[in-house]
């Protein structure tokens, strides 16, 4: 059983509040890779088993950051108090957990291999977001249709393609049919719009381990709904949102 669901039944601090006098949190700058605590490190085998796969990172003064299964909960630094859910601060009303999360998936942003994703870059860009799509999803296609729009507001676009199947699946494989073309961009526009596309070229390996890479990314984010949008700051949007939504929260983040 993995270690998160192990937590799952045991079914602790599903919501906790911080004290106002906490202090917002940080992302460690010069934080050493080897950076451990021994304390808490021993009382998550302790919980967990002593084969559990974990990490542990500094979060702030009062927190550690544990991530666990591609799960991110908070902990306090004498290990006795481990958080899952909301953790609030209610001097700021900010969720920490999120704050936690979004600090997180900042670090998976920057490390996407983006010459293997399917980019519809804007002539002028000013703002890139990612989205993880499925060729099969019908809010995702709705999203695709907005491409065009958000181009030409200076929002380019990366897919992570996230197929609803295994590979050697009919899922799989429409989306490396599309994905491995020869002109990408056009496949995928017709896979959008007809929910598939049909190509006699053969697959190369190279292009089907891209795709599995691309899922197991977005095992790494922890995400499974489609479509979902990664916005440059890790704040992510499940579900169809419009290009105005979309729009209003680049602005919020650039104002913030």
């Amino acid at each position: 059983m993995k270690a998160f669901n192990r937590l799952s039944i045991l079914a602790f601090a599903t919501l906790s509040f911080t004290s106002p006098n906490v202090a917002p949190a940080e992302v460690p700058t010069n934080q050493s890779p080897d950076y451990s605590n021994p304390v808490l490190n021993a009382k998550l085998h302790q919980m967990l088993g002593p084969k559990a796969s974990f990490e542990i990172t500094s979060f702030n003064d009062t927190f550690e950051r544990v991530t666990i299964d591609n799960q991110i909960l908070l902990a306090s630094k004498d290990g006795q108090h481990l958080f899952w859910g909301k953790v609030i601060d209610t001097s700021t009303s900010t969720d920490l957990i999120e704050q936690a999360n979004q600090h997180h998936r900042q670090t998976l942003l920057a490390s996407i291999p983006r010459e293997k994703l399917l980019t519809y870059s804007a002539a002028e860009e000013q703002h890139k977001i990612t989205i993880f799509t499925d060729i099969d999803c019908p809010f995702c296609r709705k999203l695709h249709a907005q491409i065009k729009d958000l181009n030409q507001l200076g929002i380019s676009v990366d897919y992570v393609m996230l197929p609803r199947g295994k590979a050697g699946s009919k899922a799989f494989n429409k989306t490396v049919n599309a994905l491995c073309a020869t002109n990408p961009q056009a496949a995928m526009d017709s896979a959008m719009h007809t929910g598939h596309f049909e190509t006699n070229i053969q697959a190369t390996p190279e292009c089907i381990n891209n795709l599995n890479t691309q899922k197991t990314l977005a095992q790494k984010f922890g995400f499974s709904a489609t479509p979902t949008i990664l916005f440059a700051n890790g704040e992510a949007v499940p579900g169809f949102i419009s290009t105005e939504d979309i729009v209003d929260i680049i602005k919020k983040i650039k104002s913030t």
